[in-house]
């Protein structure tokens, strides 16, 4: 009987994303060692593939923002004089 020794951590990976490597019960740091990259790109990565899956799309920030009817708008510079 042969003994197969396990693959190193970033052959293991090598062919796992961040959320896969996370579903298979590696943490953040585990996954961007193996991934060579920063923890919270590993966090950004995992949560993005998540929305992914739920067919969520990333919020657009071409959108202007919306103001609240109790929050009114900072004076003109007309305004001032």
């Amino acid at each position: 009987m042969s003994f197969q020794p396990k693959a190193a951590p970033a052959q293991q990976g090598a062919h796992m994303n961040a959320l896969e490597l996370f579903r298979s019960g590696r943490d953040y740091i585990e996954i961007a060692a193996i991934l060579g990259t920063s923890v919270p790109s590993v966090e950004t990565e995992i949560h993005r593939l998540r929305s992914a899956e739920k067919g969520a799309t990333p919020p657009t920030r071409s959108m202007p923002a919306r103001r609240s009817a109790g929050c009114p708008a900072a004076p003109s510079s007309r305004a001032r004089r």
